[in-house]
């Protein structure tokens, strides 16, 4: 009796230790950033996939999702992984920021990913 008491205890402060262990990411959303100035201008073809072609091209030339080839590029990203209108719930945009799956390689700048931003922001066309 003494002993099943024992491990029921020791059962039971285990499964307490281990849910009291259990830690949640605590991160704060960091505020959208302000809106590009009126009249900003961002052209795909001119801006966006020339970012394309010298970051991402090599890894992403239809092996790997998404295609961001020039000839199939835009209808790969939008809308699967980019919300017009939207950056901070693009999945394009949130990968390649600080702390998104992509920065591990370091390749995106802050310009570059300004401009992200603001192409998405513009609406996302493909002009």
């Amino acid at each position: 009796m003494k002993n099943r008491f024992l491990r029921l205890l020791f059962l039971s402060g285990t499964v307490l230790a281990l849910l009291t262990a259990c830690e949640y990411d605590n991160n704060v959303p960091s505020p959208p950033k302000p809106a590009p100035p009126a009249g900003d201008t961002i052209s795909y073809s001119q801006d966006v996939q020339p970012f394309w072609d010298a970051k991402c091209v090599s890894c992403h030339a239809g092996s790997i999702p998404p295609n961001l080839t020039a000839a199939v590029s835009h209808t790969e990203v939008v809308p699967a992984y980019v919300i017009p209108n939207n950056p901070e719930t693009s999945e394009l945009y949130t990968v390649c920021k600080p702390g998104g799956s992509m920065a591990i390689y370091g390749s995106v700048t802050a310009t570059e990913l300004d401009l992200l931003y603001r192409w998405i922001y513009a609406g996302a066309k493909n002009d």
